[in-house]
């Protein structure tokens, strides 16, 4: 017999209500899924069930973070803005061939920075370097020992590192080594190991599987099509970088001719375009690619605060709204935004589309909520199971404590949630039907043991981090005059705030 819980009297947040006053309900939870949602519920169906008091709580669905890196999450705060290719010369180290209490350490700490800022479902794109049995089981084992849920996908790539450099010509073959000239192995090994865990690791529960080929410049076409038939043989999403930088579309324009200098065109010539693809960034996607992606039914994950602190650009939001293409929302690197946080992604999704046209509107707070919630879980093939608080739906919900000051005075549950939350009033969080955090305290792990280790673990990460930026000092100069040649090359985009040329 399942269990019950009863969530009484929340202000339930519905996307298809009244977004800025919604009414007071009753949540039913039975096991992992969300039973009944009414004004009030007899006696006879709740009974046996435990209640919690959401009288003066906003009641919203789980937050849904589509594209988040559980690699880097002990780098947080080790760096100011830095174009995209200098940090990965610092994280890409840092995240392969690490201990096991390393890898178990790193994915709780994100896991828990998103439970408690309202996430409820973690995208990890995960670059496990080696492949093995033992390193998915910690990260999957440690994921189920907090509670969160996650959308799995080890990253896959068949080109090197080095491959994503624009001019890496440039580079000396020492320092070329430093960004990564090694493969991970062939892409039919790769598939392989790949369908062998989610035999040995199958989805259920908190668990979920996609598909996620690092970025088309690391994909040879055999990979891209590989990658697309397995998504198609277990029913999965895909996730792939694509247009982050400058640089990457410089890279397609002059490496891609074959496919009109598109990496869009190159991924459809490999039959990836197409409902289940997602494209993490697309700050330099022009608007042929999104009419493109508008009509395969595919996607964007948008990940502004990354882009911003990593040099990237704006992503185009205005015309990818206008296109038609499916947008979900994202936080990327605990390096490269520093934080697993929703509600900074909201925000910035309706902040840079109100400086991208001086004309009043549109009105965005409630579309960047249903991007976090809906539009997300559509990126994972999870619509109808995850980001509403409906009957039928999984019982991922977040209680929010209206005695807050972001809510005083309360004029607009939609707005300030997006403009004024930060995850601060958060309390209670439920995911697959279990409380995971209540009245602030996490219920899962024991979060004091857990930050002990992490302490304890820095006191040699730190140093081995400081001594690999002093060693790499010497790749500097080879990378500014790389990165200065992209930004002399014409291209027909532009998205940066004030200069339409770069000056070095």
């Amino acid at each position: 017999m399942s269990t019950k819980l009863l969530l009484r009297g929340g202000l339930v947040y519905d996307h298809d209500g009244d977004v800025h006053k919604p009414a007071a309900a009753d949540i039913l939870i039975e096991g992992s899924t969300i039973a009944a949602v009414a004004p009030s519920l007899p006696p006879e169906r709740t009974a046996g069930a435990r209640v919690l008091d959401a009288r003066d709580h906003i009641v919203m669905p789980g937050l849904i973070n589509a594209h988040y890196h559980s690699h880097d999450t002990l780098c947080r705060g080790m760096f100011e803005e830095l174009p995209l290719e200098f940090w990965l010369l610092y994280t890409l180290p840092m995240g392969g061939n690490r201990s096991k209490t390393e890898v178990r350490l790193r994915t709780l700490v994100g896991a828990l920075e998103a439970m408690r800022c309202g996430i409820t479902t973690l995208q990890d794109m995960l670059g496990l370097i080696p492949f093995s049995d033992d390193n998915i089981d910690t990260v999957l084992d440690a994921y189920a020992e907090i509670g969160q849920r996650v959308v799995f996908s080890p990253m896959v790539s068949d080109i090197p590192a080095i491959g994503m450099v624009r001019h890496r010509d440039l580079l000396p073959p020492d320092i070329q080594e430093m960004i990564g000239t090694r493969t991970l192995g062939s892409a039919s090994e790769q598939i392989a190991f790949l369908d062998s865990q989610i035999k040995r690791r199958p989805a259920g529960g908190t668990l979920h599987w996609a598909c996620a080929p690092f970025a088309p410049q690391r994909a040879t076409p055999e990979l891209l099509a590989m990658c697309t038939d397995f998504a198609e043989r277990h029913d999965l999403a895909i996730y792939t970088h694509v247009y982050e930088t400058r640089g990457q579309a410089v890279l397609a324009r002059e490496a891609y001719r074959d496919h009109d200098g598109s990496f869009i065109k190159y991924m459809k010539s490999c039959g990836m375009l197409n409902r289940r693809l997602n494209i993490a960034h697309s700050v330099w996607l022009a608007r042929e690619e999104m009419d493109m992606m508008a009509a395969a039914d595919a996607g964007a994950v948008l990940n502004h605060n990354s882009n911003l602190k990593l040099k990237s650009g704006i992503a185009p939001i205005l015309d990818i709204r206008e296109s038609g293409m499916r947008v979900g929302l994202g936080c990327d690197n605990c390096s490269g935004s520093d934080v697993q946080n929703m509600f900074q992604s909201m925000k910035a999704y309706c902040m840079l589309a109100a400086v991208s046209d001086p004309a009043p509107g549109p009105h965005l707070a409630h579309e960047a909520l249903r991007n976090a919630t809906l539009g997300s879980a559509r990126s994972a093939l999870l619509d109808g199971q995850l980001g509403a608080i409906k009957p039928g739906y999984k019982a991922d919900l977040v209680l929010l404590d209206m005695k807050d000051t972001a809510y005083l005075p309360y004029n607009s549950a939609a707005r300030q949630l997006v403009y004024t939350e930060t995850g601060r009033s958060i309390d209670s969080v439920i995911i697959d039907g279990r409380v995971v955090i209540e009245n602030r305290k996490v219920m899962t792990i024991d979060e004091d043991a857990l930050r002990a280790e992490v302490t304890e673990l820095m006191k040699s990460f730190v140093p081995e981090y400081e001594a690999m930026v002093k060693s790499r000092a010497v790749a500097l100069p080879f990378l500014t005059e790389a990165h200065n040649r992209v930004w002399a090359t014409p291209l027909e985009l532009h998205r940066f705030l004030t200069r339409t040329t770069y000056r070095s």
